[in-house]
């Protein structure tokens, strides 16, 4: 019950606690186990309700600021940042599922603020047998995670409630599509389909620049986010200037990006789609990593390991921090590579 990059309260942090505790007569669980009552006696579950994520830690005596510094090694709660000036630019950040947008662009989103819009929030997967065992509960919970994410984040949320795609009668012999899908999943759910476009386009009515998934690794849920936001495109609903791609995550970790933004280009109308890295700092580097930690039912930590290395790759490769840089990639059509390229270079 420790992580293994945990970072150090400050007193400004705000302790927010997990929503995976559990209170019974004799014991204090997390994730369905038992926690050691030397960790978090049940005598202690009064201060632990008091992290709500509205009190810096510094508010706190010594005693309890050390119980609840406890907590946090331990995974028990997460540090959500002092709260910050409102941002000047707005950013809409397209997620297929909770989870999405923070596992591709947690850094961007800390950074610059904005709002994460899920689309599939009704889903129950998960690889913790006491949660599979109780679907109920881990629906619930995977949307408390994604609350307690965007808190730590800053950002605002949006739930369509859409159902994912392994729970979909059209998906039942698999969701993963591949790196070059051959299903039309507009033709598949034209029903389901045309709901979200409406539902996108209320959501995306106003002037704010919008990250859609890329779609690497073919997961259908990512895929028809996608199409929807090229429907609305069409139609006019939503201008291409204002659209640009994400490496979906962990996705991107073992596929192939690149050639996923040359099939989108091709699709998009053939002008090739421009990479560009949104800078980070070690500090929204540590952000990230502290909102990936509540998604304790799907997201395990050798994974944000190794997505917050991505990131450090990527600066170092490109040369815009060396060892200590950070960095998330986006795709650009042409009609908003220079808007792109502006919000990059204006990375606060």
């Amino acid at each position: 019950m420790s992580r293994r990059s945990p970072k150090a309260l400050v007193p400004t942090d705000r302790p927010t606690r997990l929503p995976h505790v559990e209170f019974d007569a004799t014991a204090v669980r997390f994730l369905g186990d038992a926690v050691d009552p030397e960790v978090f006696p049940p005598s202690e579950a009064e201060l632990w309700h008091t992290c709500d994520g509205s009190r810096p830690l510094g508010s706190w005596d010594p005693a309890d600021r050390e119980r609840i510094a406890r907590w946090h090694s331990a995974g028990l709660v997460v540090a959500v940042p002092a709260p910050r000036a409102a941002p000047a630019r707005a950013l809409t950040f397209l997620s297929p599922h909770p989870d999405d947008a923070q596992l591709a662009l947690g850094s961007t989103v800390f950074r610059f603020g904005g709002r994460v819009v899920d689309v599939f929030s009704d889903e129950t997967w998960t690889r913790r047998p006491y949660y599979r065992e109780r679907p109920a509960l881990a629906s619930r919970m995977l949307i408390e995670e994604e609350r307690v994410s965007c808190r730590v984040l800053g950002a605002g949320l949006t739930l369509l409630g859409h159902l994912d795609g392994e729970s979909r009668p059209a998906w039942r012999d698999g969701f993963l599509l591949g790196p070059a899908p051959t299903v039309d999943v507009r033709r598949a759910e034209p029903e389901l389909f045309e709901r979200i476009v409406l539902d996108l386009a209320r959501e995306l009515a106003d002037a704010s620049l919008v990250l859609v998934p890329l779609a690497v690794g073919g997961h259908v849920d990512h895929v028809m986010t996608r199409e929807a936001v090229f429907e609305l495109v069409a139609r006019g609903a939503v201008a291409a200037g204002r659209i640009a791609f994400y490496e979906d995550m962990p996705y991107a970790l073992f596929g192939d990006a690149r050639a996923d933004a040359a099939r989108l280009a091709a699709a998009w109308g053939g002008a090739a789609l421009t990479p560009v890295l949104v800078p980070g700092s070690d500090l929204s580097a540590e952000v990230k990593r502290e909102a990936l930690w509540p998604y304790r039912l799907q997201v395990m930590e050798p994974i944000t390991n190794r997505i917050v290395r991505y990131g450090r790759g990527l600066a170092s490769t490109d040369g815009t921090g060396g060892a200590g840089g950070f960095a998330e990639r986006v795709w650009a059509p042409a009609e908003s590579v220079a808007a792109v390229r502006e919000l990059a270079a204006c990375a606060p």
